[in-house]
């Protein structure tokens, strides 16, 4: 009696081989058996029949041969038929040495006498010709060689027949022992398969009904039924495994006992934390059904839990610009936490909220589930509001006695109201230079509110920026011949149109052009560049001047940073490059900054096409 499943399996495996190579041993000697027979059938009749045809063709091609010495030419008639007597006698020993068939030698013996008269009549025809003519010869042949040629070819004939009834004789035969072995080896076939199924359903059900149990009661185990016992009469492995389970079962019961209130507890303990968290929070599937929900997002959504539960984020949170980012995240990198700032309407109020979006992972760091938190800024967005509303007030008030000063000094210098002596000149045009850098700085002040407040109209329309970069050159031209130096650009004259707003980038490249004017000497360059990469259009400003020290490159771009050091004059207010950052990030691009003391900086900026 065999105990293990192994054992079982591996004898029911056993007699389905046997089965099979029974079935396989029957059909190779059968098979054997029929090729030796269609090889029979197709080396001796057939060759004995393409003898056969090629004797024929050789007397047609000899008859033709007679025909052409008679009427045409002498020498070529008899090389001819000599040739085809070699053909023929080629033939006629292969045929000879293959004779398998009765009467087929005495066929043989005839044609071979037929032949050599055939031979011998050819030789009186030449003599008949040469002596007494053509006619006489013509004669000849017409009473005595064309008799024998049909006789011979007759003979021919008939004993190709001879050949052919054997070889369709042959082909009959191998038929029938071909029907009588198909149906042998279908008949073997038919009981391997009737009988293998028959066994391996028999077994597989004997087998397997110890599975399907345990399977069942694993099942009843999973919906919480820890008291479920399997009864598995078997002592294979399913019923060691079986056992095994039923320990199993015990040791979860006294388990849940023991850690059921706890867990409980602890679970309890987490939504309680979660539902107090001040800011909304919304946890979803990975098909996008809602989770969780805290009060706090009930209170902005307006919105219950109960109502919103296993629902799509959109049935319950109708708000598509929220759904649309938390979706686009997700499939982007589900890896990453990411965050944006959202203006939501709450009440016909306008809230602002830190979007924080991250994936939630098991431990084998498959996403189950994500975590969208909204983070209330609106206060910090108000009080930026203020600051910003504050620096545009005070800079309009300061622009117009500002500009009064510039005008009395303006009047000054040009000697309307009288003359200055050497000193005062001096004093005079320092006042002027520190006028207009504070005049500078209004404006840029002026500049930055106007577009951090949102009070910026934008007129985006498509241009080319090579008319941008052409009018900045003809700009600055006379300032960098003044400095000696060298200020050119380079663009594909292809390059597609970009959506922007016209006056705004050239502003920003007329920034980053007048910076890098101010920070290089006589025989620098100042080059510009527009290329396109991708879906994007980079455009750069590079110069060779004194560049900048590395710990200002990742700070340049901050409001009111001024490079200093120790060869470096301070010669900016810092809010022009905090401006050209709003308005390129505004067009949807970015800007950055590479740069090497003494070598030079590059600036680039990306509009998207």
């Amino acid at each position: 009696m065999i105990k293990t499943l192994k054992g079982k399996i591996s004898t029911v495996y056993i007699w389905l081989v046997l089965m099979i190579a029974i079935v396989g041993f029957t059909s190779v000697f059968s098979f054997h058996a029929l090729s030796r027979a269609i090889d029979g059938l197709m080396v001796n009749n057939y060759k004995s029949i393409s003898a056969i045809n090629n004797m024929i063709e050789a007397i047609d091609g000899q008859n033709t041969a007679i025909l052409n010495y008679l009427n045409n030419n002498d020498e070529t008639g008899i090389d001819l038929f000599d040739k085809n007597s070699d053909r023929f006698y080629k033939w006629y020993n292969i045929e000879a040495n293959n004779i398998t068939e009765l009467g087929e030698k005495d066929h043989i013996s005839k044609i071979n006498k037929d032949y050599d008269k055939y031979i011998m009549l050819f030789s009186n025809l030449q003599e008949i010709k040469n002596k007494q003519g053509t006619d006489k010869a013509l004669d000849f042949y017409n009473n005595h060689i064309i008799t024998l040629y049909n006789d011979l070819k007759n003979e021919l004939k008939d004993l190709s027949s001879i050949n052919e009834r054997a070889m369709f004789g042959s082909k009959d035969k191998v038929t029938n022992d071909t029907i009588l072995i198909m149906y042998v080896v279908l008949g073997l076939s038919l009981v391997a398969v009737i009988g293998g199924y028959f066994i391996a359903t028999f077994f597989i059900n004997k087998f397997l009904k110890p599975i399907y149990t345990l399977t069942e009661s694993i099942k009843s185990v999973k919906e919480g039924e820890l008291q479920k016992e399997i009864s598995v009469a078997t002592s294979d492995e399913i019923g060691l495994l079986a056992h095994e389970f039923n320990n199993m079962t015990k040791r979860l019961q006294q388990f849940e006992h023991s850690n059921k209130g706890k867990l409980l507890e602890e679970k309890n303990k987490s939504i309680a934390i979660v539902k107090s968290i001040s800011d909304p929070l919304i946890v979803l599937d990975t098909d996008y059904k809602v989770v969780l929900l805290n009060n706090a997002c009930e209170d902005v959504f307006r919105i219950k839990e109960e109502d919103a539960l296993n629902k799509h984020f959109l049935e319950g949170i109708r708000n598509r610009e929220l759904y649309e980012y938390i979706s686009d995240v997700y499939k982007e990198d589900n890896e990453k936490i990411s965050d944006k700032i959202m203006n939501l309407k709450v009440d016909e109020k306008d809230y602002y909220f830190n979007i924080v979006s991250t994936s939630i992972k098991d431990r084998d760091f498959k996403v189950y589930g994500i975590v969208v938190l909204l983070q209330n800024v609106t206060k910090l967005k108000q009080l930026e509001k203020i600051k910003t509303d504050f620096m545009g007030t005070i800079s309009h008030e300061l622009k117009t006695p500002l500009t009064s000063i510039m005008m009395g000094l303006s009047l000054i210098t040009d000697k309307k109201i009288g003359d200055l002596n050497e000193k005062q000149e001096t004093i005079v045009e320092a006042m002027r230079e520190d006028g207009e850098r504070l005049s500078s700085l209004i404006s840029e002040l002026l500049q930055l509110s106007k577009i951090q407040s949102d009070k910026a109209v934008f007129n985006i329309k498509q241009c080319s920026i090579i008319g941008i970069i052409e009018n900045c050159i003809k700009r600055f031209n006379k300032q960098a011949i003044s400095k000696e130096a060298n200020l050119y650009f380079e663009a594909d004259e292809k390059l597609p149109k970009v959506t922007i707003d016209p006056e705004k980038i050239s502003w920003t490249l007329n920034n980053l052009v007048s910076n890098a004017l101010k920070y290089i000497n006589a025989g620098d360059e100042v080059f510009i560049k527009a290329v396109v990469k991708g879906n994007k259009m980079y455009v750069s400003v590079e110069d060779t001047g004194v560049g900048i020290p590395s710990e200002y490159q990742k700070i340049i771009f901050d409001k009111f940073v001024q490079v200093k050091g120790e060869d470096l004059e301070m010669r900016s207010s810092g809010i022009g490059l905090a401006i050209a950052k709003e308005i390129v990030e505004a067009h949807g691009g970015e800007i950055w900054c590479d740069s090497k003391l003494d070598v030079g900086s590059k600036f680039t900026f990306t509009i998207p096409i």
